[in-house]
């Protein structure tokens, strides 16, 4: 390993609080901030059947209130101190966060925690939330790039909660119940759930003193249901029409996910194929041809299954011309692989995107957070890149192999409304 790596990484300490709660700490001597967050293993796929939705519906009512703090205490018990914190909810977790000087960590840190482990889900704060998560949809769905990628994963897992929505559909949103928010919580809030990832300029030990007594509350482990693997469907064709200028289209395959050796292949496979200016979807769409202003490919990868995909926005009358191009990249991968040049730049890239990640506090956290909560140990990148590295040309040729046959990807479109 290269010194330049080793300078800016070194392993995070693991601690396991006495209620179970696991704390990850990456010490950060050169800065006066924190990065804190709060990971809880809950997301869109831990719902129950009927109930979707309800992991981001949580999220966003248990900063309304909880048993000490009101809406308006919690912002500014963060404001004051000039912290900023926020949350989002993926398919497979929810994460609270907070930036903030290390002068005031104790006290925002109690603040976050009393929002994760103590909200109070009123009737009133319910319906109010219910109006905000219902204009977030309609936000989303007037976003076509947003909304197809929506359309299409309930396309390829439709049986499935990892095809559904994150925020939900407009229906589900309005039927659930207070007591449906209130059992979410309670269920997959629990001290064995959750992980407190911290990087920056902290006191480990009196940190670790301060989170222990801000979540002696929280409850054990309660029963909840294995998480079960997906089955995609087979590759269909699906339109959809909406009053807008430009066809927006999207091809996906499923994959699989990120416990398999594969997904480093995979990565190097996405840069190729989509990410970036060199990409051949870029090169060939938008540089030699014209087709189109937005081109890329991307990778998501989930415990147990994942999906590549290929957006497009284009003019409708080039659909059929943009399809047999896409076409024809996706067949060329598939018998051909990728050039020992385009490894490289691929690697390159890949790695760059993760040495440079390091000097962010929050992608630090993150890196903490996220590797615990999918691998049960935090990611160490001096790894990732070992592992991008040892990657040949047959292992991503094997897997082009597998993904890239253009029979095997289903295809979403979302069009212009005729006259």
């Amino acid at each position: 390993m290269k010194q330049s790596q080793r300078s800016v990484w070194t392993p995070p300490t693991e601690l396991v609080l006495s209620n179970g709660i696991r704390l990850v700490s990456d010490h950060v001597a050169t800065v006066d901030s924190c990065a804190l967050g709060i990971w809880v293993k809950a997301g869109t796929r831990d719902e129950p059947k009927g109930k979707s939705g309800v992991a981001h519906f949580v999220e966003h009512t248990s900063f309304r209130r909880t048993a000490t703090r009101t809406t308006s205490k919690i912002s500014r018990d963060f404001e004051n101190r000039g912290a900023y914190a926020n949350a989002y909810t993926t398919k497979e977790e929810t994460c609270y966060y907070v930036r903030t000087l290390r002068e005031h960590l104790d006290e925002v840190a109690a603040t976050l925690t009393d929002v994760v482990a103590n909200p109070v889900f009123l009737e009133a704060d319910v319906e109010k939330e219910r109006t905000i998560i219902v204009e977030e949809i309609r936000s989303y769905e007037d976003e076509p790039e947003e909304h197809i990628f929506d359309l299409g994963e309930q396309q390829l897992y439709p049986s499935h909660a990892i095809g559904s929505s994150i925020v939900g559909t407009v229906s589900d949103v309005e039927r659930l119940r207070r007591s449906d928010i209130a059992r979410f919580h309670q269920r997959n809030y629990t001290a064995d759930n959750i992980i407190v990832a911290i990087s920056g300029n902290h006191d480990l030990d009196a940190f670790a003193a301060h989170i222990e007594r801000c979540t002696k509350g929280m409850t054990k482990k309660r029963a909840r249901p294995e998480r079960q693997a997906p089955t995609a469907a087979k590759a269909t064709h699906t339109e959809h029409h909406k009053q807008m200028q430009q066809a927006h289209v999207l091809w996906q395959v499923p994959t699989c996910g990120y416990y398999h050796a594969d997904r480093y292949a995979l990565q190097i496979l996405n840069v190729v194929l989509g990410d970036g200016m060199s990409s051949r979807l870029n090169v060939k769409l938008r540089e030699s041809r014209g087709l189109a202003y937005s081109v890329y490919s991307q990778l998501q990868l989930f415990m147990d299954c994942g999906i590549m995909a290929i957006y497009a926005g284009i003019d409708d009358t080039q659909r059929a011309r943009v399809e047999h191009e896409v076409g024809a990249i996706l067949s060329t991968l598939a018998t051909d692989g990728i050039t020992a040049t385009e490894r490289k730049r691929a690697i390159a890239q890949l790695r760059a995107s993760k040495l440079m990640s390091l000097e962010s506090l929050t992608s630090r956290m993150t890196l903490l957070g996220k590797g615990i909560m999918e691998e049960g140990y935090p990611e160490d990148p001096r790894y990732t890149i070992e592992a991008l590295e040892s990657v040949s040309l047959a292992d991503v040729h094997r897997v082009a192999a597998r993904y890239c046959k253009p029979g095997n990807w289903s295809t979403t479109c979302l069009l212009p409304m005729g006259e």
